[in-house]
C-alpha cells in the first residue's frame, strides 16, 4: 500500500510516495538502509529555486525529519507509555510534539542530552500532534502534523516538560528558534 510523506534532509524538503512494506511508517524506515521515493518532488530549503521531480534514492541516516500521516499501527501491540511535551532541535529545524516514553523509564529524561533522553529508541523517533518550524529560503515556516519522525541522530538539542500536560505548558507556549545553517553538499543524488 503507498503512503504519502513529506522527508527532511539537512536543506531539502522532498514529497512523495512510498510503498509501506510494513505495519507503519517508522517500522519500515527504522529497518531499512534506504528508501526509494519514485517521482519525489524536492525543494530546496535554501536557495529557494523551483522544486524538480526526479527518481530518488535515500539514505535513511540523511532523513532528519519525516512527516507522516496514517494510523499509528496496531492497536494491541502498543505498550503503556508517559507522555512528554518535548522540543528537539534538529541542524535547522525544531520539532515540538508529544514524546512517549516507557512507563517507568523517565530517569534520563532529566538529562536534557538527546543523546540520553532518545537513547535506545530506534534512529527514527516518533512526536504526535507536532509542529516543525524552519526557515523555507529565509521565510519562517512552520507546518503541523499528526506524527514527525526525528533523527535521533541528527538531534543536537532536546528540551522536555516535567509533566505531560496536553501543550498547556509555558514549553508549548514559547516560539520555537530556527537556527539557520547553509549545506552545499548535494545530498539528494540527484
Amino acid at each position: 500500500m503507498p503512503v504519502d510523506l513529506i522527508i527532511f534532509t539537512v536543506d531539502r524538503r522532498i514529497n512523495g510516495t512510498i510503498p509501506l512494506a510494513d505495519d507503519r511508517v517508522s517500522d519500515m524506515l527504522n529497518s531499512v538502509p534506504r528508501v526509494v521515493i519514485r517521482g519525489a518532488v524536492i525543494e530546496d530549503l535554501v536557495a529557494g529555486t523551483p522544486p524538480r521531480t526526479v527518481d530518488l534514492t535515500l539514505a535513511v541516516g540523511s532523513i532528519v525529519a519525516v512527516l507522516v500521516a496514517g494510523r499509528r499501527g496496531i492497536e494491541t501491540r502498543r505498550r503503556r507509555t508517559e507522555v512528554h511535551r518535548a522540543r528537539i532541535g534538529l541542524t535547522r529545524f525544531v520539532v515540538s510534539g508529544s514524546l512517549h516514553v516507557p512507563a517507568g523509564a523517565a530517569d534520563h529524561l532529566l538529562s536534557g542530552d538527546p543523546a540520553r533522553v532518545l537513547a535506545g529508541r530506534d534512529i527514527l523517533v516518533p512526536l504526535t500532534d507536532a509542529t516543525i518550524t524552519y526557515d523555507r529560503a529565509d521565510v519562517p515556516t512552520t507546518e503541523e502534523f499528526e506524527t514527525i519522525l526525528v533523527n535521533r541522530a541528527h538531534a543536537t538539542w532536546i528540551d522536555l516538560d516535567d509533566v505531560a500536560d496536553g501543550g498547556g505548558s509555558k514549553l508549548a507556549e514559547e516560539p520555537a528558534p530556527v537556527y539557520h545553517a547553509s549545506y552545499v553538499k548535494d545530498f539528494t543524488g540527484a
